[in-house]
């Protein structure tokens, strides 16, 4: 019986801390980077190419701390298709390529959907 009511207790442990990590980390850094980048997106837009890159520079800061709790709790490949994209998208603002900046703004934001979708306390991602 103990054996069970140590069993039982651990994963109760387990989900409180999930639903801990998914609403102090997940849901804010997710709704930031979600609203921000649409921001970036309308600074792109009007061709605000210096504004745009001084702000992709504090989003790319604020990921390098967030990236750094996260590789620890998230699938490494997410984690890595968000630096990848990231990276991609501090170039196309830098090189003023419009098309590509808006594409990879995009794409930004799917794969942080993506992370939230994956993380949230839902039947179908316990088992």
């Amino acid at each position: 019986m103990k054996m069970v009511a140590t069993s039982l207790i651990v994963l109760l442990i387990l989900i409180g801390v999930w639903i801990w990590f998914h609403f102090t980390s997940i849901e804010p850094v997710t709704s930031f980077y979600y609203e921000k980048l649409a921001e970036l997106s309308d600074l792109i837009d009007d061709d605000q190419w210096r504004r745009a890159g001084a702000d992709m520079q504090i989003y790319h800061d604020k990921w390098d701390d967030t990236r750094n709790l996260w590789v620890y709790f998230i699938n490494q490949n997410d984690v890595d298709s968000i630096d990848s994209s990231i990276k991609k998208l501090v170039s196309f603002i830098k090189n003023q390529d419009k098309t590509m900046a808006q594409a990879e703004i995009e794409h930004l934001r799917v794969l942080f959907n993506v992370i939230k979708e994956n993380e949230c306390l839902s039947l179908e991602n316990i088992m």
